[in-house]
Protein backbone atom coordinates (compact mmCIF):
# COMPACT_ATOMS: atom_id res chain seq x y z
CA UNK A 1 0.00 0.00 0.00
CA UNK A 2 1.62 3.69 -1.00
CA UNK A 3 1.43 6.12 1.58
CA UNK A 4 -1.12 9.04 1.42
CA UNK A 5 0.02 11.98 -0.66
CA UNK A 6 -1.72 14.11 2.03
CA UNK A 7 1.09 13.47 4.11
CA UNK A 8 3.69 14.97 1.93
CA UNK A 9 4.11 18.75 1.96
CA UNK A 10 4.47 18.44 -2.00
CA UNK A 11 3.06 21.64 -4.07
CA UNK A 12 0.34 21.40 -5.68
CA UNK A 13 0.76 22.49 -9.19
CA UNK A 14 -2.86 21.71 -11.32
CA UNK A 15 -6.24 21.13 -9.85
CA UNK A 16 -9.23 19.80 -12.42
CA UNK A 17 -12.98 19.23 -12.00
CA UNK A 18 -15.13 17.64 -14.55
CA UNK A 19 -18.52 18.80 -14.05
CA UNK A 20 -21.45 17.11 -15.86
CA UNK A 21 -24.77 19.52 -15.47
CA UNK A 22 -28.02 17.07 -15.57
CA UNK A 23 -30.93 18.01 -17.94
CA UNK A 24 -34.68 17.88 -19.11
CA UNK A 25 -36.45 14.59 -17.83
CA UNK A 26 -35.93 15.43 -14.33
CA UNK A 27 -38.98 14.69 -12.17
CA UNK A 28 -40.04 18.40 -11.56
CA UNK A 29 -39.52 19.12 -15.57
CA UNK A 30 -37.15 21.92 -14.55
CA UNK A 31 -33.90 22.08 -16.74
CA UNK A 32 -31.57 22.36 -14.73
CA UNK A 33 -28.94 24.61 -16.38
CA UNK A 34 -28.13 27.50 -15.38
CA UNK A 35 -26.37 30.71 -16.78
CA UNK A 36 -23.49 31.57 -15.85
CA UNK A 37 -23.65 34.98 -15.99
CA UNK A 38 -26.67 34.94 -13.20
CA UNK A 39 -25.22 32.63 -11.24
CA UNK A 40 -21.69 31.13 -10.01
CA UNK A 41 -19.93 27.76 -9.44
CA UNK A 42 -17.06 27.37 -6.58
CA UNK A 43 -14.76 24.72 -6.01
CA UNK A 44 -13.63 24.53 -1.86
CA UNK A 45 -10.61 23.06 -1.54
CA UNK A 46 -7.19 23.20 0.33
CA UNK A 47 -8.78 25.61 2.39
CA UNK A 48 -9.90 28.33 0.43
CA UNK A 49 -12.83 28.06 -2.87
CA UNK A 50 -11.76 28.96 -6.53
CA UNK A 51 -14.26 30.52 -9.02
CA UNK A 52 -15.50 27.97 -11.85
CA UNK A 53 -15.88 29.90 -14.75
CA UNK A 54 -14.74 29.37 -18.37
CA UNK A 55 -15.10 31.75 -21.04
CA UNK A 56 -14.78 29.25 -24.11
CA UNK A 57 -17.99 27.37 -22.91
CA UNK A 58 -21.47 28.20 -22.30
CA UNK A 59 -20.62 26.91 -18.42
CA UNK A 60 -23.31 24.49 -16.47
CA UNK A 61 -25.94 24.24 -19.37
CA UNK A 62 -28.37 21.49 -19.62
CA UNK A 63 -26.52 18.19 -20.45
CA UNK A 64 -22.91 19.97 -20.27
CA UNK A 65 -19.61 18.11 -19.72
CA UNK A 66 -16.88 20.39 -19.10
CA UNK A 67 -13.26 20.69 -17.35
CA UNK A 68 -12.12 23.39 -15.48
CA UNK A 69 -8.18 23.55 -15.03
CA UNK A 70 -6.62 25.90 -12.13
CA UNK A 71 -2.73 26.14 -12.32
CA UNK A 72 -0.76 24.55 -14.84
CA UNK A 73 -2.53 24.83 -18.09
CA UNK A 74 -5.32 27.03 -16.68
CA UNK A 75 -8.79 27.76 -18.79
CA UNK A 76 -10.60 28.97 -15.88
CA UNK A 77 -11.32 32.87 -16.06
CA UNK A 78 -9.47 35.29 -13.76
CA UNK A 79 -6.71 32.38 -14.26
CA UNK A 80 -4.36 34.30 -12.12
CA UNK A 81 -6.68 34.84 -9.29
CA UNK A 82 -7.44 31.35 -9.11
CA UNK A 83 -4.40 29.12 -8.62
CA UNK A 84 -3.34 26.92 -6.34
CA UNK A 85 0.15 27.96 -6.57
CA UNK A 86 -0.86 32.26 -5.39
CA UNK A 87 -0.11 31.57 -2.92
CA UNK A 88 1.51 27.70 -2.85
CA UNK A 89 -1.10 24.95 -1.87
CA UNK A 90 0.42 21.24 -0.77
CA UNK A 91 -0.82 17.89 -0.59
CA UNK A 92 -0.84 18.80 3.45
CA UNK A 93 -3.10 21.01 3.06
CA UNK A 94 -6.04 18.52 1.75
CA UNK A 95 -5.84 16.79 4.83
CA UNK A 96 -7.71 19.21 7.34
CA UNK A 97 -10.28 21.13 4.83
CA UNK A 98 -13.44 20.13 3.20
CA UNK A 99 -13.52 19.77 -0.72
CA UNK A 100 -16.55 20.70 -2.03
CA UNK A 101 -18.86 22.54 -4.65
CA UNK A 102 -21.06 25.42 -3.50
CA UNK A 103 -23.80 27.01 -6.12
CA UNK A 104 -24.81 30.53 -5.61
CA UNK A 105 -27.57 32.05 -7.22
CA UNK A 106 -27.57 35.94 -7.89
CA UNK A 107 -29.19 38.35 -6.70
CA UNK A 108 -31.78 39.18 -9.47
CA UNK A 109 -32.52 35.24 -9.57
CA UNK A 110 -32.68 33.60 -6.01
CA UNK A 111 -34.57 30.75 -7.20
CA UNK A 112 -32.40 29.34 -10.13
CA UNK A 113 -31.38 25.59 -8.70
CA UNK A 114 -28.51 23.85 -11.08
CA UNK A 115 -29.13 20.05 -11.27
CA UNK A 116 -25.23 18.51 -10.70
CA UNK A 117 -25.36 15.03 -12.33
CA UNK A 118 -21.88 13.80 -11.73
CA UNK A 119 -18.09 15.72 -10.57
CA UNK A 120 -14.62 14.16 -10.80
CA UNK A 121 -11.62 16.85 -8.88
CA UNK A 122 -8.26 15.59 -9.52
CA UNK A 123 -5.50 17.46 -7.24
CA UNK A 124 -2.19 16.49 -9.28
CA UNK A 125 1.60 17.20 -7.69
CA UNK A 126 4.52 18.22 -8.68
CA UNK A 127 6.17 14.89 -8.99
CA UNK A 128 2.91 13.55 -10.88
CA UNK A 129 1.36 12.32 -8.12
CA UNK A 130 -2.66 12.67 -8.42
CA UNK A 131 -5.55 12.90 -5.90
CA UNK A 132 -9.06 12.33 -7.26
CA UNK A 133 -12.36 13.47 -4.60
CA UNK A 134 -16.23 12.81 -5.97
CA UNK A 135 -19.38 13.26 -4.93
CA UNK A 136 -21.93 10.38 -4.27
CA UNK A 137 -24.88 11.68 -5.74
CA UNK A 138 -26.44 8.80 -7.31
CA UNK A 139 -27.85 8.20 -10.30
CA UNK A 140 -30.35 11.08 -10.26
CA UNK A 141 -27.83 13.83 -9.64
CA UNK A 142 -28.43 16.61 -6.78
CA UNK A 143 -30.17 19.64 -7.42
CA UNK A 144 -28.25 22.63 -5.62
CA UNK A 145 -29.64 26.15 -4.89
CA UNK A 146 -31.39 28.37 -1.87
CA UNK A 147 -34.03 26.18 -1.54
CA UNK A 148 -32.09 22.66 -1.55
CA UNK A 149 -28.98 23.35 -0.23
CA UNK A 150 -26.34 25.25 -1.82
CA UNK A 151 -22.93 22.65 -1.28
CA UNK A 152 -22.28 19.02 -1.81
CA UNK A 153 -18.73 17.66 -0.33
CA UNK A 154 -16.91 15.30 -2.15
CA UNK A 155 -14.94 12.34 -0.76
CA UNK A 156 -11.26 10.80 -1.50
CA UNK A 157 -11.70 7.88 -4.25
CA UNK A 158 -8.21 7.36 -5.71
CA UNK A 159 -4.86 8.29 -5.06
CA UNK A 160 -1.29 7.46 -7.32
CA UNK A 161 1.92 8.47 -6.48
CA UNK A 162 4.10 8.96 -9.33
CA UNK A 163 5.93 6.13 -9.35
CA UNK A 164 2.70 3.95 -9.69
CA UNK A 165 1.75 6.26 -12.51
CA UNK A 166 4.77 6.31 -14.68
CA UNK A 167 4.55 2.24 -13.95
CA UNK A 168 1.20 2.52 -15.25
CA UNK A 169 2.03 4.52 -18.59
CA UNK A 170 5.45 2.35 -19.07
CA UNK A 171 2.80 -1.00 -18.98
CA UNK A 172 0.23 0.98 -21.61
CA UNK A 173 3.46 1.93 -23.85
CA UNK A 174 4.60 -1.67 -24.05
CA UNK A 175 0.88 -3.50 -24.68
CA UNK A 176 0.91 -0.76 -27.56
CA UNK A 177 4.09 -2.23 -28.75
CA UNK A 178 3.40 -5.52 -29.17
CA UNK A 179 0.83 -6.13 -31.96
CA UNK A 180 -0.87 -9.56 -32.26
CA UNK A 181 0.24 -11.55 -34.93
CA UNK A 182 -2.11 -12.64 -37.70
CA UNK A 183 -2.27 -16.48 -37.80
CA UNK A 184 -3.35 -17.81 -41.24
Amino acid sequence: MSPDPRNSSQAITTISARIKTGGDGTSDGASGGVDHYKADVYLGITGREYFLARSDVNDFQVGSDHTYVLGDGANVMHPDENDPRKPQRRFGDLRHEPVYLRFRASEETPEDRWHLAAVEVTVTGADGSTLGYSADIGADGIWLGQQTGQVVHLSLGRTETASSSQARASDRALKTAITPVAWQ
